[in-house]
């Protein structure tokens, strides 16, 4: 069992607030590439949808965007008629509320390991007892240290390192939760990168019978200055307060957010996503040759999600390439404290996000192809 990691040590906002006037910032996972032409189209109609947003009926708008949205990721089956899908301004506020959720009955979480560490930060904060679960063995749809555990919490893509469970992984994981009575948590924040076939999780889950929670996010896709929203799903037999615990937050989110989100997802799925995804596979590529030069290396190679881990060369670290690339104009993510449990295996490690223009990633491409072959002839 373990909290370790959670420290007074600066946390990964802390590193990505510095980089948001910085001259190259490849820091954060939030989308900062130019609009497309058809978002540009959108945009340029925001009076129009602000107008027709305040006087659509509250529920219908909240309904429509959610179908948009989940539908646009093939979650056909979300529980929106039901009433078990509820919207908040942005995924960190979602995980608040579920960590909160859980708070009257502190629990024992299984948690993947590395993952971003707000997750943990949160959970930890609200009483929760942690336990890494080793991202290797959750791919082969094993969960360790089940027996002393009341919930298991996912990220599904996961970030830093892009990998994502398989269909039948997931299945084994939510067969073995429903099994041993124990909640599925499950954070899907990055599912939109996918870009091949992704099965609908609300239907897989709901034939396990597993109690579930999901966490849903807007906020990765598209580049609209933070305008964004979060979901928390739920299944039928989730015995959480969601919907309390929510409302002592907020009274409802804006609707001409639920209205852009409605929007820019019919958009993604006429189209819009295939281009983000084309955009994300360029610049790994891009990333990838000019590493393939240098004794730096991607970690993952084939991933479709919008951030890459850099395994770094010789004896450098993490927190020392971050500190001189800062001090030249570049900012990236340190990964020590993605490895919540154990932050020394994350100095071996640079994260870089991929969702910028092509010219951004071609000049930090070529930056820090300079900058490892320095360090490899020095």
């Amino acid at each position: 069992m373990s909290n370790a990691g959670t420290t007074s040590s600066p946390n990964l906002t802390h590193y990505e607030i510095l980089a948001l006037d910085a001259e190259i910032n490849v820091s954060d996972g939030h989308p900062r590439q130019s609009l497309t032409p058809g978002q540009q189209e959108i945009v340029a109609r925001m009076p129009e949808i602000f107008s027709l947003a305040s006087r659509e009926p509250f529920a219908d708008l909240e309904a429509r965007a959610q179908r948009a949205f989940l539908g646009s990721m093939g979650q056909h089956t979300a529980p929106v008629d039901e009433g078990r899908v509820l919207s908040c301004y942005a995924s960190s506020v979602a995980m608040d509320v579920v960590a909160r959720s859980l708070a009257p009955r502190p629990a024992t979480i299984g948690l993947i390991h590395p993952t971003f560490d707000n997750i943990p930060d949160l959970l930890i904060g609200w009483g929760h007892r942690l336990v890494p679960l080793e991202e290797r063995a959750l791919l082969a749809g094993e969960v360790p240290h089940l027996p002393g555990l009341d919930a298991v919490f996912l990220t599904v893509p996961n970030n830093p390192t892009g990998t994502t469970l398989g269909t039948r992984a997931l299945q084994r994981i939510a067969e073995t939760c429903a099994e041993h009575g124990k909640l599925l948590i499950l954070d899907t924040c990055f599912r939109g990168f996918i870009s091949g076939e992704r099965p609908d999780m609300y239907a897989l889950l709901d034939a396990t019978g597993v109690e579930w929670v999901m966490i849903e996010d807007t906020g990765k896709l598209w580049p609209l200055s933070e305008l964004k929203l979060g979901f928390i799903s739920h299944s039928t037999n989730c015995s959480l307060k969601l919907a309390k615990n929510l409302s002592d937050v907020l009274l409802s989110v804006s609707p001409f957010v639920l209205a852009l989100v409605a929007e820019f997802a019919q958009d993604g799925a006429s189209g819009g996503y295939a281009q983000l995804h084309s955009l994300i596979r360029r610049n790994r590529a891009t990333l990838a040759e000019a590493l393939s030069t240098t004794e730096a290396s991607l970690s993952v190679r084939h991933s479709d999600v919008s951030v890459a881990l850099v395994t770094l060369p010789g004896s450098l670290t993490s927190e020392q390439a971050w500190r001189e690339l800062r001090t030249a104009g570049l900012h990236a993510l340190p990964c020590e404290p993605f490895f919540w449990a154990d932050g020394s295996r994350g100095e071996r490690f640079l994260r870089i996000a991929l969702s910028r223009d092509t010219a951004v990633i071609a000049k930090t491409a070529a930056f820090l192809q300079d900058y490892f072959a320095f360090h490899t002839s020095a």
